[in-house]
């Protein structure tokens, strides 16, 4: 059990009593969920969403993963696989915490998780993986609603290797500055090559609501 408190003039949420997190079954891997990490409230329409997420990328046991925004590590353990290396990024460090332990639950040996910013943390992970012809990088990012911040977008274009990106988003009009900026020809501010839509799918992750989940699919 948790309460809500004020202290000092700042809310806090305080652990009272029992286990301080929650145990969660999601595509057949558990998932230890603390008070400050993010996990999506509609577990069957999540289940549907991570299935879709793994059928639009092109992934194979040459594929590393960058999973931006992981939060407790779900996309990256579901889908590590399916791929040869996941790198997972968060900035919430709880959340960090819990995927490391969720890794570690399901038994998943090929996962990384990094706690930071995603516009510091995602330059420095993608410049450390090892180049050769056969590397490829597929990046999935599911961000705030705000969407990524413009040097993550620079990075993902610079780095020639991330050849497709799958971009999670509950806000369409949210995101649109980052689309074009993927899209757009290359520039002093956005280096490499462009890329290019391929599809979206829309998964009704809130029924009876406004909200849904959008799935594009970005290639180059």
């Amino acid at each position: 059990w948790y309460q809500r408190r004020v202290r000092g003039g700042k809310e806090q949420v305080v652990h009272i009593s029992g286990p301080d997190f929650m145990l969660e079954k999601l595509c057949g891997y558990d998932f230890q969920i603390t008070s400050g990490s993010f996990f999506q409230v509609n577990t069957p329409g999540a289940d549907v969403l991570y299935r879709t997420i793994r059928e639009t990328a092109e992934l194979d046991d040459k594929t590393v993963l960058l999973d931006v925004c992981c939060g407790t590590g779900t996309i990256g353990i579901i889908l590590s696989e399916h791929v040869k290396r996941v790198h997972g990024i968060e900035i919430v460090e709880s959340a960090v915490e819990d995927a490391k332990k969720n890794a570690e639950r399901n038994n998943i040996k090929n996962v990384t998780f990094h706690a930071g910013n995603a516009k510091s943390v995602v330059p420095r992970v993608a410049n450390n993986i090892p180049k050769s012809a056969e590397t490829r990088i597929v990046a999935i990012v599911d961000p705030p609603r705000s969407g990524l911040h413009a040097d993550v977008i620079a990075c993902l274009r610079k780095n020639e290797m991330i050849a497709e990106i799958v971009y999670v988003s509950c806000d369409i009009k949210q995101i649109s500055d980052n689309i074009v900026s993927l899209c757009c020809p290359t520039s002093n501010r956005y280096l490499g090559n462009p890329f290019r839509f391929v599809s979206c799918v829309a998964v009704d992750l809130f029924p009876h609501t406004k909200r849904y989940e959008v799935i594009f699919h970005f290639k180059r």
